[in-house]
């Protein structure tokens, strides 16, 4: 879904304004020079975001890790930081958990049908992150109304073979949690509760939202440092669903915005972005796409871009994402206003009790972590055979 001009300006003029740091970004990368990218401050914060991680002790070594517990990453043994920047870096060499994470958390993102009364009027990427609430970019589901007549589809995928797994659409339930912030000045998120139970015109009218799992969200900072690999999944100009890995860096960081590479369509609207651990840094927001001297769009390769070759061949040369930690602290602001008595009432916003309940479990994650059961697979004679799992929210 496009964004209004005035937000693509805005995005326009604050890319602009980081350029420098991006590029000063990309020297340090090309230089191999990455604990230098970001602040010391930074860099601590996210050493001891990793540590807490027991899963990466193997890739950093024992003794490393406990030098970089006794020390500050600039001040720890120079084997230590060099295996703490190969842990940032993006090494190619990956745990397998790498890849299983991954293939659980992408269940949680969906495929947005945005919609009018009548019909189907874009395409836009919103992602689980509590049971039955979504959050995807305010100028996809830009009110209530238009939250209302709109619905989100899961596991719109394409197999290796070619088949398509058999997805499901659930109806948004705004009346019971609608909480957004504008496009045009603001942060452009829309926070909205979504139906239990899939609609009955679904290739899968049986399915249960819960077993599609949800991300849970980390308003502490620490989860990212610039030259760190930004991975997304998303369903660009509403294709099946995708994923954007590897040379797709954070370059730049401002206080609500994180500003990357990653290759983004129309479509990818409210996609989530996450860190090599698979944790959620942040909401795709919208890019901005490379000109020539006299304004002219370019393509992939350097020619000029005309429409006729669809937004795949435009050459997009950064991005902006909200911070997840900003949209924590904003969203729970706001339902703590809404449940207010003395507050003046906000056009469209909805806060129920039920609702209140929902949003609670993004503040307390702690307590569940959302394990997405696998998907259906697909017969050759259209029929499916659900696998077998634990399934559900399992205690940590």
């Amino acid at each position: 879904m496009e964004l209004p001009p005035q937000a693509q300006q805005e995005i326009t003029q604050r890319l602009a304004a980081s350029e420098k740091e991006r590029e000063k970004t990309r020297q340090y990368l090309q230089r191999g020079e990455l604990l230098k990218a970001d602040s010391p401050e930074r860099i601590e914060k996210r050493k001891m975001r990793l540590l807490a991680n027991q899963s990466l002790t193997p890739t950093l070594g024992k003794e490393n890790r406990e030098a970089l517990v006794s020390n500050p990453v600039s001040e720890a043994p120079e084997s230590a930081q060099r295996a703490f920047e190969r842990q940032i870096g993006g090494n190619d060499t990956q745990p397998c958990w790498f890849l299983t994470r991954g293939t659980e958390l992408r269940r949680t993102v969906g495929r947005i049908h945005i919609r009018d009364a009548s019909r189907r009027v874009g395409w836009g990427t919103g992602f689980l992150v509590a049971p039955n609430l979504m959050v995807t970019n305010q100028h996809v589901l830009d009110s209530l109304e238009t939250a209302r007549f709109s619905r989100v589809e899961f596991d719109y995928e394409e197999t290796f073979e070619g088949e398509f797994l058999l997805s499901a659409i659930f109806d948004l339930a705004p009346e019971i949690f609608f909480v957004s912030h504008p496009a045009r000045g603001g942060m452009d998120y829309a926070l909205v509760a979504v139906a239990d139970r899939a609609r009955a015109d679904s290739r899968r009218p049986d399915a249960n939202l819960a077993e599609f799992g949800y991300n849970v969200l980390v308003r502490e900072e620490g989860k990212l440092a610039k030259g760190e690999m930004i991975h997304s999944i998303h369903h660009p100009e509403g294709q099946p669903r995708q994923v954007s890995l590897r040379e797709n860096r954070l370059t730049a960081l401002q206080d609500l915005w994180l500003h990357y590479e990653t290759d983004t369509e129309q479509g990818s609207s409210g996609a989530p972005l996450y860190n090599n651990q698979w944790e959620i840094v942040g909401i795709h927001h919208g890019g901005v796409e490379k000109r020539d001297s006299e304004g002219n769009i370019l393509a992939i390769g350097g020619g000029h871009w005309t429409p006729q070759m669809g937004e795949r061949q435009k050459w997009w040369y950064a991005n902006e994402g909200l911070r997840i930690s900003r949209f924590v602290a904003d969203v729970e602001a706001q339902v703590k206003a809404a449940l207010d008595s003395n507050a003046p009432p906000v056009a469209d916003r909805v806060v129920t009790q039920a609702g209140h309940a929902l949003f609670e479990a993004i503040l307390k994650p702690s307590q569940n972590r959302a394990v997405p059961t696998p998907s259906p697979t697909v017969e050759g004679d259209g029929s499916f055979v659900p696998q077998s799992s634990h399934g559900g929210f399992n205690p940590e």
